[in-house]
Formats: C-alpha cells, structure tokens, sequence
C-alpha cells in the first residue's frame, strides 16, 4: 500500500454479505482467505482490543502482508474504528447493511492492489464490534482463472 490516505472504504454490497463470516476451509482456499482480526472497543466504547485469527495457508500471512493490514487498521482508527460511538455514527451515516448475526451488521470493503479486507462492523456494547477479513486476491485471481479454462476431452469442448 503506497499511501494510506487513499484507502477508499465502499459499503458492502447485499450480494456480498457472505464474505463478511467464516467460511468452510474448502471456500477459504478458494477465496484466499488469509484469516481475520476480531476487535472491540471495551465496556467504555473507547478502548481497542484485538486478536488475530489465521484461517488460510501460512504463507499468506506473510510479512507484507502483515505490514500492509497494519497500515489498513490504523488508517480505519480515524474513523470507523475510532470507538464505538465513532462506528455507530459512521454506520448511521454510510449504510451498508448486511444480513446475518443476531443484530443488524454493516458491512465494508477496502481493497488495495493485493487484498480485500471485509469489515463486518456491530457498533452495540456487549458483544464483538468488528470482524475484519482479509483476502489475498492474487490468491482469488488464480483460482477464478482456473474455474474458468474450459475442460477439454476427446479433443473437443465439454
């Protein structure tokens, strides 16, 4: 990522509300899951914790790969994931709801020239404010262009 200023975050799409949770290994490979950080902001709304949950092949999770979702998250604590309050305003104001959950989630892509990072943000107190999904999309590139080469047999089209 070459500049952090020009990180664009777009509301989700309906249709895309499924990368937003986990899926099954099998669709991870596919997708080039890389894994994902849970965060919330604590019982004051102000605080940010974090983990990191790796959810693909190992050499994903590679040190540009961590430099860059560094970088990623930083940017988003301007705004988004400034507190829980800032999420709730930014939600209210962007849009960009998602089905799925037990309460209503929002959903966000960034995308830079390598990744897709999912931001499934819940801005209530209680439970889990974020989940931010990263894909590699060379990883999805590849897989794409392989589904789409036609099968060949006998010489001719199948």
């Amino acid at each position: 990522m070459k500049d952090a200023t020009q990180l664009h975050i777009r509301p989700a799409r309906p249709e895309e509300a499924g990368l937003f949770y986990t899926h099954h290994p099998e669709e991870d490979k596919r997708l080039g899951t890389v894994g994902h950080v849970r965060m919330d902001f604590g019982r004051s709304g102000n605080e940010f914790w974090h983990t990191w949950w790796p959810r693909g092949p190992e050499e994903l999770n590679s040190p540009v790969f961590k430099a860059e979702l560094q970088e990623v998250v930083d940017t988003l604590r301007e705004s988004v994931l400034k507190s829980r309050f800032a999420m709730e305003r930014f939600c209210y104001e962007h849009g960009g709801k998602i089905s799925g959950g037990w309460t209503q989630n929002y959903g966000y892509i960034v995308e830079t020239e390598h990744y897709r990072y999912c931001l499934r943000c819940n801005p209530s107190p209680g439970d889990y404010n974020c989940y931010c999904t990263a894909y590699d999309l060379d990883v999805q590139r590849q897989n794409m262009a392989r589904e789409e080469v036609p099968h060949m047999e006998m010489g001719g089209m199948v």
